[in-house]
């Protein structure tokens, strides 16, 4: 009986002293973060900061698309505050083969994003890169960056998919 005591006290220590505290949502992945309607394409993070001069990562993502082949994502920006250096494949498309991915900067404000399977692996869903954009603070002041209505999500047989989100962010240079 003494055991069967001392088990049960020991259980309740360990049921009491434990925290279990609140899930945090701080990734791009969680839903939560996101300020658009899915299926969409945004922004990663939707704010950044820092300043005039410096290098600045932002990523585009995929948010909740079904059974998509291809994305051409067309983003707007503002040429006098941000230099876009860089644009890399996201990782939304990689299976066993590299996607296609071609990108076309008019260098006067839209960027231009085409990633699609050429593979036997025909669609992919759900949440996830598409690609991470480079860019650089070229002047003070808030810049911002939005996908356009001319971008599109499509099917494997090039039918479209309507995108019920169009995501912004906010580049703040100091």
């Amino acid at each position: 009986m003494r055991w069967i005591n001392l088990l049960f006290i020991s259980v309740v220590f360990i049921f009491l002293s434990c925290d279990l505290g609140k899930a945090e949502l701080d990734s791009c992945l969680d839903i939560e973060n996101y300020t658009i309607d899915t299926p969409g394409i945004g922004f990663c993070p939707e704010l950044s900061s820092g300043s005039v001069g410096d290098e600045i990562e932002v990523k585009v993502y995929a948010v909740f698309v079904p059974d998509v082949a291809g994305i051409h994502a067309q983003i707007q920006y503002d040429a006098n505050k941000v230099d876009i250096l860089s644009v890399t494949s996201g990782e939304f498309f990689k299976r066993s083969q590299k996607p296609i991915f071609v990108f076309d900067d008019d260098e006067e404000g839209i960027l231009d994003i085409y990633t699609f399977f050429m593979s036997n692996e025909m669609t992919t869903e759900g949440i996830g890169g598409i690609a991470s954009i480079d860019v650089r603070l070229k002047s003070p002041g808030e810049s911002e960056l939005k996908i356009t209505t001319k971008s599109e999500l499509l099917d494997p047989e090039d039918t479209e998919i309507p995108i019920k989100g169009f995501g912004k962010g906010i580049i703040n240079a100091k």
